[in-house]
């Protein structure tokens, strides 16, 4: 059987925005086109709004925040846990509208939908332990206590390249915390994102305790930093919006968490099993077609092993194929999300190719489309080109040459951002070193995929401001509030 939203795909029909617990078709904005990145073709359109539908969506959880706050973490916890179940129930489907809107290979997309719903099991067993303190009081006649309270409404602001799993890490421990949400997900990929909020609503959360809006980001996302019952924005993209972001929320004092852009190394050092570094590196850099935060974005190898590494990765990438990820036949890539993303990865590596730069290995197999582009590693790539510099976004990096182990530090370090990072050596002081040096929050070490729901993901630098999962993503969402008791008779 169908869900819901791809019975609305089948039928031709307007998938609605969630405000206060009516799923309404209502717009103010126009309807809006969600295409397919293989072809461009319209697969869906969207109930776009505007600064309205904001502001409504705002006053609904505002209303619902009264109640929902002061339910038991018992209750909200049951409810974490039914969506987590529906998720797991539902991935292969939805995983297959998120392939379909967003490019994304099928496994990797069913794959975000599970590591989702973890998101959901993981809150709603956090949410019942302890919260708070009880301090040790130097004074008899006094106890002292900290508890934690949900901040407010939450608003939700999130990209087009995992809007699921992003989605999930915020909404998550907001509602575990007692808060009550407003989500805006890209336009770009908005409809399995939809379908997590029906599993919401599926698993018995009250009305106007969730709510999803479409619709142009800046009159959107002013609109709910402005409205008086918003606490706390959390925003993952680029550094720039989030820097604007901040700068308005500062009027009205409101908490920001931000997940922002990053410049990711990838250090094979001498000793690293290199046939592992080698697959590690295809999956840190190649996973959601290139598309992610904490892709791999400028790949440092020793000298001594610099010959063997390019002419490994030219053979990789000569031997890829990209294609349509539900096309039947098996690839390794599909395309980018849009013609501007292709445009900008292009506009990188003509800059590095005009300046000296070459792709490792030869072409490797591609199908006709208007948003595919060839993956592949760069070498000779001049330090004043933005593929050195910068992140890409897309499915090709820089290969770089090093000769020791400071030298190489100081130039992963040499960037403003600090996300991610990755590194691959079988020294274990080596690796205590590198956790401490290299600037960014988030380190794998002999491993491509440092993401997991129990740990604190973020950025350093202008990488961004808190933390999402664990404990610490919980408390993005509360605020302490410390008690001061005076007792007689002690």
């Amino acid at each position: 059987m169908a869900i819901a939203t791809q019975a609305l795909i089948d039928a031709g029909a307007v998938v609605p925005m969630l405000i206060g617990g009516e799923w309404s078709p209502s717009f103010t904005s126009g309807l809006r086109d969600v295409t397919n990145p293989v072809n461009d073709r319209v697969i869906a359109q969207i109930a776009y709004g505007g600064a309205d539908e904001a502001d409504a969506a705002a006053d609904s959880a505002a209303d619902a925040f009264r109640s929902w706050s002061n339910t038991s973490t018992r209750y909200r916890s049951d409810i974490l846990r039914r969506t987590y179940e529906l998720l797991l129930e539902r991935a292969e489907a939805i995983g297959y509208i998120l392939s379909l809107e967003s490019g994304k290979l099928l496994p990797e997309a069913i794959g975000e939908i599970r590591f989702s719903a973890e998101y959901f099991r993981w809150f709603s067993e956090e949410i019942r332990r302890p919260q708070g303190e009880v301090f040790a009081s130097e004074d008899q006649s006094r106890r002292q206590i900290s508890i934690s309270r949900p901040i407010g409404v939450a608003a939700t602001l999130t990209p087009w390249n995992f809007p699921v799993s992003i989605q999930a890490r915020k909404v998550a421990p907001a509602l575990a915390a007692g808060c009550t949400v407003v989500a805006r997900p890209s336009e770009k990929a908005p409809l399995a994102v939809a379908e997590v909020f029906r599993a919401l609503v599926d698993a018995g959360i009250p009305k106007g305790v969730v709510n999803l809006i479409y619709g142009p980001a800046s009159p959107q996302s002013n609109a709910l930093i402005d409205h008086e019952s918003v606490e706390v924005i959390s925003f993952t993209g680029s550094t720039a919006v989030g820097s604007a972001l901040m700068k308005r929320a500062s009027a009205r004092i409101v908490k920001c968490a931000l997940e922002l852009g990053g410049d990711a190394p990838f250090i094979i050092f001498s000793d690293a099993d290199i046939d592992r570094a080698i697959q590690g590196l295809q999956i840190a850099k190649f996973r959601n077609n290139g598309q992610s935060c904490i892709a791999a974005n400028r790949v440092f190898v020793a000298s001594s092993i610099m010959d063997q590494v390019c002419d490994r990765l030219g053979k990789l990438t000569e031997a890829m194929s990209v294609g349509d990820p539900l096309g039947g036949e098996p690839v390794d890539l599909g395309p980018l999300i849009d013609q501007s993303r292709l445009r900008e990865v292009d506009k990188i590596v003509r800059e590095a190719t005009s300046a000296g730069a070459y792709f490792l290995g030869g072409e490797p197999k591609m199908c006709d489309g208007p948003n595919y582009y060839r993956p592949g590693f760069l070498v000779n790539v001049a330090e004043e080109c933005q593929l050195a510099r910068e992140e890409v976004f897309g499915p090709v990096a820089g290969v770089f040459s090093f000769d020791d182990e400071e030298e190489v530090i100081e130039r992963s370090n040499r960037t403003s951002m600090g996300l991610a990072g990755y590194a691959y050596t079988s020294d274990q002081g080596r690796i205590w070193r590198l956790s401490e040096r290299i600037e960014v929050g988030i380190l794998g070490i002999n491993h491509p995929l440092p993401s997991v729901v129990y740990s604190p993901m973020g950025g350093l630098k202008r990488s961004g401001l808190g933390r999402e999962g664990a404990h610490d993503g919980l408390a993005e969402y509360q605020e302490t509030k410390y008690v001061s008791i005076g007792v007689e008779g002690l």
